[in-house]
């Protein structure tokens, strides 16, 4: 039974070109409530154009969080963010509007749902230099099968070219002496429901082809530029910045056909992410927002969704 302190909260995800950021307005104005963003690039400020951020105009009044709360340069980690999403949510619930959490990063989504705190998990400076450098000379697949050994759990759910991620488990094993899922506190705060949005393959893949003309069209390619200083950087490696970075003085043409498919092929990763994820999810379609709205009403009055 779920408790009655836990803040009812929905999550609007699904893969880049979806729909995700018009659904989340519309459920904001029907029921009174605030967006809580939940993509790991706009929340670098001037990554603007590139990541869709909703401009003032588009928001209409409604409140976004967790937008622009990083610099370029900033190392931001799951578990910041979900150390600063809890605090969104209890905000916006104390306010007494509805948090509506909206993106495409499921591993955000993921960890905040799970009640999983990485952010009392030290880090150590000089012990990721020396995981690094082990990477560095002996690979990947070496490091993924160290991990094995470690934590058995948590290597079964971190791909093995997911570097990032197997170098903080192992980080947080040798800190801690235990494995990374013994080692976060679990607490779920939130009754909650996240709605995978849907669409027919051939219908996204004319909306990311779309999107990404516009954001050309824009002045993604100034922009890029503008923010060169950031090339080493984690926030460059979103898509159409990092391949403008790349080669800055390419053909337009060129950089809009690269980022457009390297859009299409994140949009596949995105899809099966969100069919494995252990979420309370529902799949709609996104064209169908009678079905959103009726399915977030239940959810709310009821506990439960059809």
């Amino acid at each position: 039974m779920v408790q009655t302190h836990r803040i009812k909260t929905i999550a609007v995800a699904g893969c880049t070109a979806v729909g995700k950021s018009e659904i989340a307005l519309k459920l904001a104005r029907d029921f009174n409530g605030e967006l809580i963003g939940a993509d790991s690039m706009q929340i670098y400020r001037g990554f603007d154009i590139g990541t869709g951020k909703l401009t003032p105009a588009e928001c209409g009044g409604i409140v976004h969080k967790l937008i622009d709360v990083a610099d370029g340069d900033e190392d931001f980690s799951a578990g910041r963010y979900v150390e600063l999403a809890k605090k969104a949510i209890s905000d916006t619930a104390k306010n007494n509007k509805l948090p509506i959490v909206v993106g495409g990063t499921g591993l955000y989504i993921k960890s905040l749902f799970s009640g999983c705190n990485f952010a009392d998990v030290s880090k150590d400076g000089e012990l990721r230099k020396i995981l690094k450098s082990a990477l560095h000379f002996f690979g990947a697949q070496t490091m993924h099968v160290l991990l094995s050994y470690a934590d058995m759990e948590s290597s079964r759910k971190i791909e093995v070219n997911d570097c990032k991620r197997v170098i903080r488990a192992l980080e947080i094993y040798m800190l801690r002496g235990m494995p990374k899922s013994d080692a976060v506190k679990i607490e779920k705060p939130f009754d909650d429901l996240t709605i995978v949005l849907t669409l027919p393959r051939e219908m996204l893949y004319d909306n990311i082809n779309r999107r990404v003309k516009k954001m050309f069209d824009d002045g993604l390619i100034e922009e890029s530029k503008s923010l060169l200083k950031y090339k080493n950087c984690g926030s460059m490696q979103a898509l159409g910045y990092k391949q403008i970075a790349a080669d800055p003085d390419a053909p337009r043409e060129i950089l809009e056909q690269i980022t457009a498919q390297k859009t299409r092929n994140y949009a596949k990763r995105q899809i099966t992410f969100f069919k494995n994820a252990d979420l309370n999810k529902i799949f709609i379609d996104a064209r169908d927002y009678d079905t959103v709205k009726r399915t977030v009403s239940d959810f709310l009055e009821n506990g439960n969704y059809a």
